[in-house]
């Protein structure tokens, strides 16, 4: 990622499937998802900045009646619960501060939901972290296996939550925030890189062991967070918006998308195009880990 050389676009035509690509949200996109969180209770992990906040607003936008706001900062929640409510003032915002590396704060975000709006119809597992970085040899053990910690516990005892939280009777989704660095092997990624890869299976095992919930997981793009400021050779490729990434978190809620379920998407890929192709990305079981070599079969 350090050769000058290299096209900004390369991450995107790297790993393409459809013949267009957007790096900001687009017509088709935002045509799908106009109003098609009504109704819906939604909980977002990680909404406090960054990616997690687009998305939180993103729902807003599309008209998500609860919304329910975790982080560990109640006071950048409040910011977003905020914002959220000048884009609609009918969403009703419950902020809850949330380690969700911890079974007990956890619970307690399991139980403010059941309290205030009964149960669950979407969950968005935003919450996340870089911290291992460095070569194996020289990684700080903490750091390292804290990424695990918050990228792989947390997911799953978020997900685990909203399980709970979701009637049989009902119909759910699971949106996880992946990346494509689960197709990567960088030095001195290894420990972000391998809780992307164990993401992409859980999201697998969701769906087998839920016949009711559409489970995605999903690459938001390369967007420039906090979590690429010491990462400056990064930085000439971080051209995504995080409103495609909270668009595309939406479009991924939607029964249009159904077609993903149990699969790895791109949010740089074209709906239209991905949903003209769904037969094929069905029967072929594509985007499921071990069969995403396919990037390059446009077509």
């Amino acid at each position: 990622m350090t050769d000058a050389s290299l096209a900004t676009d390369n991450l995107v035509k790297k790993f393409q499937f459809t013949k267009r690509n957007y790096r900001d949200v687009y017509p088709a996109l935002e045509s799908s998802i106009v109003e098609s969180q009504a109704g819906k209770t939604v909980i977002i992990t990680g909404a406090s900045q960054g990616i997690g906040k687009a998305i939180a607003l993103a729902f807003a936008k599309a008209s998500a009646t609860n919304l329910i706001l975790a982080s560990r900062s109640v006071a950048k929640l409040e910011i977003t619960r905020a914002e959220i409510l000048k884009i609609n003032n009918k969403s009703n915002v419950l902020v809850v501060g949330v380690d969700t590396t911890s079974e007990a704060d956890v619970e307690k975000l399991e139980k403010a939901v059941k309290d205030k709006f009964g149960h669950a119809d979407v969950l968005v597992n935003n919450s996340g972290q870089w911290a291992g970085r460095g070569n194996i040899v020289e990684s700080n053990v903490k750091a390292w296996w804290s990424d695990l910690e918050v990228n792989v516990k947390g997911t799953y005892l978020a997900t685990q939550a909203f399980l709970h939280l979701l009637p049989k009777s009902k119909q759910g989704t699971v949106i996880t925030v992946g990346s494509l660095a689960s197709d990567l092997i960088i030095p001195g990624s290894s420990s972000y890189v391998i809780t992307k890869l164990a993401l992409n299976r859980f999201n697998e095992f969701i769906t087998l062991e839920n016949p009711n919930v559409t489970a995605v997981v999903y690459h938001p793009g390369a967007v420039l967070t906090r979590m690429m400021d010491d990462l400056p050779d990064f930085h000439p490729f971080a051209l995504d918006s995080p409103e495609l990434a909270g668009a595309f978190a939406v479009y991924l809620a939607t029964e249009r998308a159904k077609y993903l379920n149990g699969k790895y998407a791109s949010v740089n890929w074209d709906v239209e195009e991905l949903e003209a192709r769904k037969e094929d990305i069905i029967s072929k079981g594509l985007f499921t880990e071990g069969l995403k070599g396919v990037f390059s079969t446009v077509s």
